[in-house]
């Protein structure tokens, strides 16, 4: 039996092989780049892994390879880029796969940001709009402020802009003229609280609440995703609140099988989704969900690619402590030269680990997003307040160093 991965999440690919090898599977990595994967193919834990490059943007080519996969059991997408194209090749090939309308509507943040109002699940409504052809005075006119303007199809928070004011419009608007937008743009209320995720897999149109993940983000304008915990230990009454509101929230599409990543704001009002992913959590959620949880949630994608409910839908999931994630940002643009202080690690609570995400030589293109990410720190802990504590520490012993530029 053969199962074939579309690109994949950053990291993640050894627990993957683990749960392969465990059940006699062989896995091939379909890629257009494989230094995406560099430190995961780096390592004996991927051992057995078929990599075959070829351009993953070309549908055309990806169609001919598996037509040449003789045993091919399943397709598994893991990715917001790939999963409209796993959607059409999961029906070509007759391949167990998720609910395509769900997996659209999650994917144009504007189409779900209405449907969810229309569902009474959101207190606010979206507006699709061309950049380049509204001025800032037509859409102060169609939106309440303060608004986020962001990319329909975006990841990564690239492309997501706060306006407050008309005039910060002007400016925003400008700036998405500029940007390279995936699907368009959308502006919808700019709900104020602390954000969250929330970890599901549904199976059969059944989901299940695997946890809750704080997060820290960057100060305002921008929404950099700086630090991750879980799982996060809400007050039961709060706890049934949330497994009540997500399974109607991913209900409603319909979001009938796959892991979601929810991100999610508690406002004084309630709930409100800020975007649905159909895939699992990205960076090294996967990872601190295994570290907490003490299971591999990575078995599950075995399951779903070969229309088997999954075992994770009916494991015992007792929180055996908390893990985090610190992301490490350059201070500015440049080609990173490497980092330096791992060293102090030794001996630090949490038993740090550093996952690279860029290689010496890379260039570091903007510092706004995720794109300026060089790595990221795991760390673990007694909880996931404590992990996250241990991860910040660990990571303030790190520095990025960028490398010297000729004028």
């Amino acid at each position: 039996m053969t199962l074939v991965a579309l690109e994949w999440l950053t990291f993640g690919l050894d627990r993957l092989m683990a749960a392969a090898r465990a059940r006699g599977v062989e896995v091939q990595l379909l890629t257009r780049d494989r230094g995406v994967y560099r430190y995961d193919l780096g390592r004996p834990e991927t051992e057995g892994l078929t990599v075959v490059d070829l351009d993953t943007f070309d549908v055309e080519q990806v169609r001919r390879h598996l037509a040449g996969v003789a045993d091919l059991e399943g397709l598994i997408s893991t990715t917001d880029t790939w999963s409209l194209t796993a959607l059409d090749l999961w029906a070509e090939l007759d391949l167990p796969g998720q609910h395509p309308a769900g997996v659209r509507l999650a994917r144009d943040k504007a189409a779900l940001r209405n449907h969810l109002r229309r569902q009474g699940l959101s207190r606010g409504a979206a507006v699709a709009f061309d950049a380049h052809t509204t001025t800032a005075a037509e859409l102060a006119s169609r939106i309440s402020l303060p608004a986020v303007v962001k990319d329909r199809a975006g990841t990564g928070s690239r492309n997501v802009w706060l306006a407050e004011t008309p005039e910060d419009l002007e400016t925003v608007l400008a700036a998405a003229r500029e940007a390279e937008s995936r699907g368009g743009l959308t502006a919808e209320p700019y709900f104020s609280g602390p954000l969250y995720s929330i970890e599901t897999l549904t199976w059969d149109g059944e989901t299940r609440v695997l946890g809750v993940n704080s997060r820290i983000v960057s100060t305002l304008p921008h929404f950099r995703e700086e630090g991750v915990s879980f799982p996060v230990a809400f007050p039961e009454d709060r706890a049934e609140q949330l497994r009540d509101w997500i399974t109607r929230v991913l209900a409603s599409l319909p979001y009938t099988s796959g892991f979601a990543h929810t991100e999610f704001v508690v406002t004084d009002d309630g709930f409100e989704v800020v975007e649905i992913n159909p895939r699992l959590g990205g960076g090294v959620i996967g990872e601190t969900m295994c570290e907490a949880l003490g299971v591999n949630v990575y078995e599950a994608f075995l399951d779903l690619a070969t229309g088997k409910r999954p075992a994770l839908m009916d494991l015992p999931l007792t929180p055996r402590g908390g893990a985090a994630q610190v992301l490490l940002y350059a201070g500015r643009p440049g080609v990173l030269a490497g980092h330096s202080g791992l060293s102090l690690h030794r001996r630090h609570p949490g038993a740090p680990r550093f996952y690279p995400v860029k290689a010496p030589g890379d260039r570091i293109e903007d510092v706004s997003d995720q794109r300026g990410n060089t790595g990221i720190v795991l760390t673990t802990g007694e909880t996931a307040e404590i992990a996250l504590l241990n991860g910040l520490s660990a990571a303030a012993k790190i520095r990025i160093e960028l490398a010297e530029e000729r004028a």
